[in-house]
């Protein structure tokens, strides 16, 4: 069976190098109050300091390979049949949702995705969702409807 042939749009990237800068003014703020904290109660400054800069390095590498190689992998399709999700960097996973499964459709934005144009469809199933991120909001609309559609179709089929 060949790979999906959608691909997110371009603007992902952006998105998740805006999530990896939040979350390093996140870990940025937690070691200054540690280091506060360690001054004031006299825990090992060197010690604090040096998982703060290890955690700090592991999100600056993070930021630097991660988007590119989630985009690169990430792949979608939609048939008359069933969504098909292929991603995975290290662990490579495909998903195959037969649309007689689906139970609805919905589509979201975070703030980044709404400063960025951009939206996630999540297919549900009875036992899990399913979500497709990085889509322009009309495409994730589009997408959303016709799944929703294709769906009803696949339930009165059997």
């Amino acid at each position: 069976m060949d790979l999906p042939t959608h691909r997110l749009d371009p603007r992902m990237l952006k998105v998740w190098c805006q999530g990896s800068l939040v979350a390093i003014a996140v870990t940025l703020a937690i070691a200054a109050i540690a280091v506060v904290l360690a001054l004031y109660f006299s825990w090992p400054l060197p010690i604090v300091c040096g998982i703060a800069v290890a955690i700090l390095l592991i999100e600056l590498i993070d930021l630097a390979i991660s988007p590119r190689i989630q985009y690169e992998t990430w792949r979608y399709d939609v048939t008359s049949t069933d969504v098909d999700l292929y991603t995975g960097i290290f662990v490579k996973k495909r998903i195959i949702v037969p649309l007689v499964r689906v139970q609805h459709v919905e589509s979201k934005q975070g703030p980044i995705m709404k400063a960025n144009g951009l939206a996630s469809v999540l297919v549900s199933t009875a036992g899990e969702s399913f979500e497709i991120p990085g889509l322009a909001e009309a495409e994730a609309a589009e997408l959303r409807d016709r799944v929703a559609e294709l769906a009803r179709l696949a339930k009165e089929d059997v």
